[in-house]
């Protein structure tokens, strides 16, 4: 009895192998601080890259010889540069003025002075789709011309390089949005909207 006791005694006051147990309850939260961190500092790059290639894309588009499709083409490419199996989506539309922005497209014929479109009454189709709306994408898929307005809003959508976030319940997939709006050199006279009318 005198040796087990003497064996329990020394194993209690016995203090060499205490650091490993208190290392492993710091080591899980920093692990997961750090590799949030890592991802988190990744996402804010590929959201740092995204705006700078919206950037030139405004900067490309202000040229009169610009290709429709090549801002698209550059910006996707910057940005699959970096995270290569993310998936980006360009849309773009053309405005003849920052005043159509988010606006009614004006009746420029209101046979009975309504204001609202009825038989024999014309508008400014500013989007083209034959419809009096609110223009909130401008003429889609256009550039437009000379001295046009060209909005641009592009998302692109990537998984998480690190599988941290799955572990408290948050999605793996990112998924981030920009804008941008400029206006084109007026190297030429703009083209006039053309008012449809109500048949």
């Amino acid at each position: 009895m005198n040796r087990l006791s003497a064996f329990r005694h020394r194993l209690i006051g016995d203090r060499r192998g205490a650091s490993i147990p208190e290392f492993a309850l710091i080591m899980i939260p920093l692990f997961l601080l750090i590799l949030g961190g890592l991802d988190m500092g990744y996402q804010i790059y590929v959201r740092s890259v995204l705006l700078g290639a919206m950037e030139r894309a405004t900067r490309l588009t202000t040229l009169q010889t610009v290709d429709n499709d090549a801002v698209e083409n550059d910006i996707e490419s910057t940005v699959k540069g970096i995270a290569p199996y993310a998936t980006v989506v360009t849309t773009k539309g053309s405005f003849n003025n920052y005043s159509n922005i988010n606006t009614m497209e004006r009746l420029t014929k209101d046979v009975n002075g309504n204001n609202v479109l009825d038989s024999g009454d014309c508008w400014e189709d500013i989007d083209d789709n034959g419809i009096r709306n609110v223009v909130v994408s401008g003429k889609a898929n256009s550039i437009g011309g000379a001295d046009d307005i060209v909005r641009y809003e592009t998302k692109v959508t990537y998984k998480r390089i690190l599988p941290v976030w799955r572990m408290i319940g948050v999605s793996d997939t990112v998924s981030m949005t920009a804008n941008t709006l400029t206006k084109r050199q007026p190297y030429e006279k703009q083209d006039p909207v053309v008012p449809k009318c109500k048949l």
